[in-house]
């Protein structure tokens, strides 16, 4: 005569002897389940994202992915079932979410509900203490017990979707099948509940926790989701812009600079410089001020040949002039804000500059020709 199979050996069949020795070593409401401080906080920043289901480590038989999607994996008719991390909250009349039957075999018994933890992850909601569910291979409503069955609304397959509701000011608990909603199933839980989806098969299940609209159109207008959509932390910026970020803004530049220097071709600045008194505007005014030559002498310069005579004594290439221009004596020529020699051996002093400066530009321009001088100041020049 054979031993009866200890819990642990038989659970690995059916897993209905597993269950008093769970709740033995793990009664129902045994741990805290209160939203926390920090788990609030949570809520607030992340909004309905501080949601997500969980699968226990030991628990191989069901994987998610992206917080709200599940694949079952059980084969042989062996249970599994999966909560959420957090419970449903309290503050406002009703609460719902929603289960889309993405993948569903057609032996495969799908039950969607809320249960306490901690709770086995080897018993669907509805057959274990503290759970209710709402089935899908014969309709029925389950409580606390697998022999509690009672007819309640119509099966549902691939393609559906099952809503459950949640009054916390009467602990009453109702559920909807593709936006229709059937009659209250329980009344009374008053416990900390936590959706729990629950399949003895292969399925691929979707949960709505409120991310999006939902089926349900009451739900959608009156905003029946465990909590806003998005909350109040900031999303993280665009992938790929630069908009907005002097950092990367003069990282690209820089990048674009080094890229052309292979090529010949050099990134315009990002910024003109800011001149900062009127001193030196002055003084790049007066350097930006160009020889003007006569039209008859150029042509004149380039009849007897190819004017090469002419490019010696006058350069025609217009020359810009900017700060980085001026930074040395590459140019050929000094800064203007160099002070110069006076006829005397001795330097004039900044202001003598300045004054000098603005009583050259305020005299009229005359025609040069090349060698000579427009000012009169050095006595040795001629007006043309």
């Amino acid at each position: 005569m054979t031993d009866k199979p200890t819990p642990i050996e038989y659970n690995d069949i059916t897993g209905h002897y597993r269950q008093p020795a769970f709740q033995v070593a793990h009664p129902p409401l045994s741990v805290p389940t209160d939203i926390s401080l920090s788990q609030y906080l949570s809520i607030q920043e992340k909004g309905v994202s501080a949601w997500e289901f969980e699968a226990s480590y030991d628990n191989h038989r069901v994987q998610v992915h992206d917080r709200t999607e599940m694949s079952f994996l059980a084969m042989n008719q062996v249970e599994t079932s999966v909560q959420t991390n957090l419970p449903m909250p309290k503050q406002q009349e009703v609460y719902y979410w929603e289960v889309k039957m993405f993948e569903k075999s057609p032996d495969t018994v799908v039950s969607v509900g809320v249960s306490t933890k901690p709770y086995p992850n080897t018993r669907m909601p509805g057959w274990n203490r503290h759970s209710v569910a709402y089935f899908s291979k014969d309709g029925q409503k389950y409580c606390n017990s697998p022999f509690s069955g009672h007819p309640y609304g119509p099966f549902y397959f691939e393609g559906d979707v099952v809503g459950c509701g949640y009054r916390p000011r009467t602990g009453t608990i109702f559920f909807t099948r593709n936006g229709k909603r059937l009659e209250d199933a329980y009344t009374g839980l008053t416990f900390n509940l936590f959706p729990t989806v629950g399949a003895n098969g292969p399925c691929v299940l979707h949960v709505n926790l409120g991310q999006s609209g939902f089926v349900f159109v009451e739900a959608n207008v009156k905003k029946w989701g465990l909590a806003p959509a998005s909350g109040s932390l900031a999303p993280p910026p665009a992938y790929g812009s630069l908009r907005g970020s002097i950092l990367l803004e003069t990282g690209s530049a820089l990048g674009s600079s080094g890229a052309g220097a292979g090529t010949g071709t050099v990134a315009p600045p990002m910024r003109r410089p800011h001149l900062q008194s009127s001193q030196s505007r002055a003084r790049i005014e007066a350097a930006g001020v160009l020889v003007q030559i006569d039209e008859e002498d150029r042509m004149s310069a380039g009849e007897g040949g190819n004017g090469s005579e002419y490019s010696k004594k006058v350069n025609t290439t217009p020359q810009h002039i900017s700060l980085s221009t001026m930074s040395g004596p590459a140019g050929g020529v000094p800064p203007p804000h160099y002070s110069s020699l006076t006829d005397d051996g001795g330097q004039t002093s900044d202001d003598e500059t300045t004054a000098l400066i603005a009583e050259t530009i305020s005299r009229p321009i005359g025609r040069v020709r090349s060698g000579t001088t427009s000012s009169t100041a050095s006595g040795g020049g001629r007006r043309s």
